[in-house]
């Protein structure tokens, strides 16, 4: 940490919600100014907010590319910063879950439109996109997120300027001149056993050269403010806390439920496909072929028992297998898996 001369006040030492590394320097952009406060969350609460709902209060929306691989914990992560933006609306977020979270593609038209004219919905202000890559096509997932971030750019005007969350594994999900509408690029990383370390940026067009405009990002800038001194500083990392269990308990079921009805529907068509294809000869060997080049599938079927592969019932319901073949099964995939990469993942 380092300070100036002028700086009145050290910050906390221990942060909740937020934990940032104070840098005093030049800058010629601010992106909030928030009271200084010995409570950490309510300090990181106040970055959070003026983030956001400073913005939509001035007619402008706000879009949060929430970025990260699997089980990096994006979704709690937004999920959090709904609840904050929620709290600050006098809106219990465990409350709206169904309203403010789409959970499939399937759902966003109804919720987005909802959101936007429904008066009993008046007061929600945030949009979240789940990721919903695992029950749809990359393709079709590109198109779709494209779609959403177009639509809040083009209706804040004329209707209602929200906050949207958007969870995704890559930037590359969104189309390079869509993410010029982008304002906030947040990378979620965490570590094994550990709560989620979240680096916030501000996405900014650099139109420097004319004829070879940029895309770049960079750290939060801001101050806060104690005994009417401001002090300069930029919060490299948000230490991100799981939300409370009123609000992942609800969300997780509600998550599993609706990707499940819609794998569902994908397993009996590839079933069908599969028993078409594989021989009654080898068919234990061509599906271990075909479940292994689809490790996201196998995984909503499958689980782990003293540290092997043991299919669950769904499993042995849909392929129709002997109890013989299931335990073949069983072996065979546990055998390819330690032998292919998939054993680090």
């Amino acid at each position: 940490m380092q300070h100036n001369r002028n700086q009145t006040g050290a910050c906390p030492k221990k942060l909740n919600f937020i934990y940032a590394n104070y840098i005093v320097q030049p800058m010629g952009v601010t992106d909030f100014i928030v009271p200084y406060s010995e409570n950490a969350i309510e300090m990181g609460n106040e970055v959070i907010r003026h983030l956001t709902v400073n913005r939509i209060n001035s007619n402008k929306p706000v879009i949060i590319l929430l970025v990260g691989g699997s089980g990096e914990g994006k979704s709690y992560t937004g999920l959090k910063i709904m609840d904050v933006i929620n709290k600050w609306h006098g809106i219990k977020t465990s409350e709206h879950l169904e309203d403010q979270v789409v959970y499939t593609p399937l759902e966003y038209a109804d919720k987005m439109d909802a959101i936007l004219h429904d008066k009993d919905k008046k007061k929600l202000k945030v949009l979240m996109i789940d990721e919903a890559r695992e029950i749809v096509s990359s393709a079709l997932w590109y198109s779709f997120v494209n779609r959403a971030i177009a639509d809040v750019n083009a209706l804040h005007r004329t209707i209602k300027p929200i906050v949207l969350i958007v969870v995704v594994q890559s930037i590359k999900d969104v189309d390079p001149s869509t993410r010029r509408t982008v304002q906030y690029y947040f990378k979620c990383a965490r570590p094994l056993g550990k709560s989620v370390n979240l680096y916030p940026f501000r996405l900014w067009h650099d139109d420097r050269n004319l004829d070879a405009p940029r895309l770049r990002k960079r750290t939060l800038r801001g101050y806060y403010v104690k005994d009417h001194h401001k002090v300069k500083f930029r919060p490299k990392k948000m230490i991100i806390t799981k939300p409370p269990n009123e609000i992942t308990k609800p969300y997780d079921k509600i998550n599993k439920d609706r990707k499940s009805k819609i794998l569902k529907k994908k397993f009996e068509t590839l079933i069908t496909k599969i028993q078409k294809e594989v021989g009654i000869d080898d068919r234990v060997e061509k599906l271990v072929d075909w479940y292994m080049t689809h490790p996201e599938l196998f995984d909503l079927v499958n689980k782990r028992y003293r540290g092997r592969i043991r299919v669950d019932d769904g499993f042995k319901a849909r392929h129709g297998l002997t109890k013989v073949e299931i335990k073949e099964f069983e072996i065979e995939l546990d055998k390819r898996i330690q032998e292919s990469d998939m054993v680090d993942k």
